[in-house]
């Protein structure tokens, strides 16, 4: 069976970047989209639940445990592996823990940041079984090109995610996994074994900030109005408290309307 997949995504959860969606809020998407595997794959923090598993099932899709660790201080997808960032701080560790099994890959690696894995996926090249394709390249500029020859010399299957910290990015790539049947040891056997095909596309800049602008704007022609009904709401209540307090919130709310007026103007 064919497989949409994404083995490499972020949520407000995640302790070290400012998200705006929640877990349950991305898989709702990814079941909109038609994805059939997700890896919820957080920096340094496992938020894999039986909550979410039974969320993400009810919606079609396998969720697979995850997590994007610093180890050594690069960053390295562990998938459906136990993690503890104390315990799980060097390759070694890991070269531990994979004995138990488990799915190891490896996040933009040849991106120019400090926390890419660089020489280190080199050094450690027997724990890996996948290399990384991010959406985050344009047709001028894409550090995946190096990750691309790397496994192919080294006969690495390739993996498309989004490495989703927004929504809109959430399908930008992605992987067909072949696999015999939609579960994690036949998924990881199916990359293993190669039958695995990126579909991208590269990102458009000037696209996606058009369609930024048009979100603000739509914000803005909301917002007044919303305004206005919360502040009519708020006067309400402080006419039934007292004439004085009508008074007031009169001049408050007329206010609130001038500003949404001159909002309309200026556009």
């Amino acid at each position: 069976m064919l497989l949409k997949a994404d083995f490499h995504t972020h949520t407000r959860e995640d302790p070290h970047d400012f998200i705006r969606y929640t877990a349950v809020e991305l898989l709702e998407e990814a079941a909109r989209q038609g994805f059939d595997v997700l890896a919820l794959t957080c920096h340094n923090k496992r938020i894999h639940t039986e909550e979410l598993r039974r969320r993400a099932e009810s919606l079609g899709i396998l969720l697979v445990p995850g997590v994007e660790a610093a180890i050594e201080g690069k960053h390295t997808l562990l998938l459906d592996m136990p993690y503890a960032r104390l315990k799980v701080r060097t390759f070694e560790h890991v070269r531990d823990l994979k004995r138990d099994g488990g799915f190891v890959i490896a996040p933009h690696p040849f991106f120019p940041a400090p926390k890419c894995l660089n020489g280190k996926l080199r050094e450690n090249l027997d724990l890996f079984d996948a290399i990384e394709f991010s959406h985050f390249y344009t047709r001028s500029l894409d550090f995946n090109r190096k990750a691309v020859e790397y496994a192919r010399r080294m006969e690495l299957p390739l993996v498309g995610t989004s490495d989703c910290h927004r929504l809109w990015q959430l399908g930008t790539t992605y992987t067909i996994v072949e696999a015999a049947a939609k579960t994690v040891p036949a998924v990881f056997a199916a990359i293993r074994a190669g039958r695995v095909r990126v579909v991208t596309a590269p990102l458009r800049p000037l696209d996606r900030l058009r369609e930024g602008l048009r979100e603000r704007r739509n914000r803005l022609r909301v917002r007044p109005r919303a305004l206005l009904g919360s502040m009519l709401r708020g006067a309400e209540r402080r006419m039934a408290r007292s004439e004085d307090a009508f008074a007031f919130s009169e001049r408050r709310v007329s206010f609130e309307s001038s500003s949404a007026d001159s909002l309309r103007a200026r556009r």
